[in-house]
């Protein structure tokens, strides 16, 4: 795989790693420019250095230093979709936006090592991530319902970045074909080959006629938070910074594709979800009949996106990978099941 290749596939975000701002200066930003003293703590992100900003009174927030490769006008979008949320449904539990003393959204600074980047502050959403909670089909449910009522509120939504390029937006999901040399197992490798031409039959032919708009596109187990004494209860949905203008059919395939988790029938997961959904947003029957091939195809980025990654920062290669044996699992457990079949039980499920 030559680094073009992987330039096709790989948006500038993911070739930049996570360059992380020393605590002092987090601590220094915290302080000038919102006025608020307290202890840094870094958080691991996949591409941004992320703090939590605890104050002495316990009162925390979420400081995000944002990759230098990230364009000032993504920035500016992230920022504005969490005051649109908010504004059109304060009942959709997003982070707050802090503002500076100077009373912006966000600001870019020059940082230590002399490179320029955003910065936002967020409230910091209490909340166990659901990943680590117990699972249930009302929980599934109300994710559904959740990711219903996200959409409707960023539907009215602009931005001038919204179209930007992103890894992980499926709209440019044929470029995994150029990642597939990171793998070298033939057997893994072809069943991720086989997904990726099943999304080019079935899906980019009517791409460009689904319905479109601004989505969250990443409503997955880390994003998604819930009481830790009740597991049904969200308390948070987290991290719009994967949001782009696209098909509301990824916005669900990409949820419905972590639902699946750990559970020993995969498509009876995804259907919870749906059931939840439809409470909110009505899938077209052309919709409901590509959800399984967009679910299937989050699971190959998965995959593929973190195996090229490990390999551009092998530092960081274990961190990378954690979920790829869970997904193959995922993937596994799915084929067991007839893909008619599926389909068949997923239209069920949106009637």
């Amino acid at each position: 795989m030559t680094n073009t290749a992987a330039a096709r596939v790989l948006g500038a975000e993911l070739e930049t790693g996570a360059v992380a701002v020393p605590p002092d200066q987090a601590e220094r930003i915290a302080r000038d420019h919102y006025g608020l003293t307290g202890k840094a703590e870094w958080l691991w992100g996949e591409k941004d250095s992320n703090y939590r900003l605890t104050l002495a009174d316990g009162t925390a927030y979420l400081l995000k230093i944002l990759n230098p490769a990230e364009d000032p006008k993504v920035t500016s979008m992230h920022t504005q979709a969490l005051l649109h949320v908010e504004a059109m449904d304060p009942g959709i539990p997003v982070q707050r936006i802090i503002r500076t003393r100077d009373g912006a959204a966000d600001f870019r600074f020059v940082a230590d090592d002399g490179g320029e980047r955003g910065v936002r502050m967020v409230t910091f959403v209490p909340g166990m991530a659901q990943r680590t909670a117990p699972h249930s089909p009302v929980q599934r449910q109300k994710i559904g319902v959740l990711l219903g009522r996200m959409q409707k509120a960023l539907k009215s939504f602009s931005h001038e970045a919204a179209s930007h390029r992103i890894t992980w937006d499926m709209t440019h999901a044929m470029g995994m074909h150029d990642l597939m040399p990171a793998f070298t197992g033939a057997r893994q490798r072809a069943r991720l080959e086989k997904a990726i031409d099943d999304f080019e039959t079935e899906i980019v032919p009517v791409m460009a006629a689904l319905p479109a708009q601004v989505i969250h596109n990443d409503f997955n187990m880390e994003n998604i938070l819930f009481d830790p004494d009740r597991p049904d209860e969200i308390t948070g949905i987290i991290d719009f910074g994967d949001m782009v203008f696209a098909p509301v059919l990824f916005d669900v395939g990409v949820a419905a594709a972590y639902q699946m988790g750990a559970e020993a029938d995969p498509v009876e997961a995804m259907c919870d979800l749906i059931r939840g959904y439809r409470s909110e947003c009505t899938l077209s029957d052309v919709e409901i009949d590509l959800v399984y091939t967009a679910a299937v195809m989050r699971l190959v980025m998965r995959l593929a996106i973190p195996q090229w990654r490990a390999r551009l920062f092998p530092e960081d290669a274990e961190r990378l990978t954690i979920r790829s044996a869970s997904v193959w699992e995922q993937l596994a457990r799915l084929d067991a099941i007839p893909k008619s079949q599926a389909i068949d039980r997923l239209r069920a499920a949106n009637r």
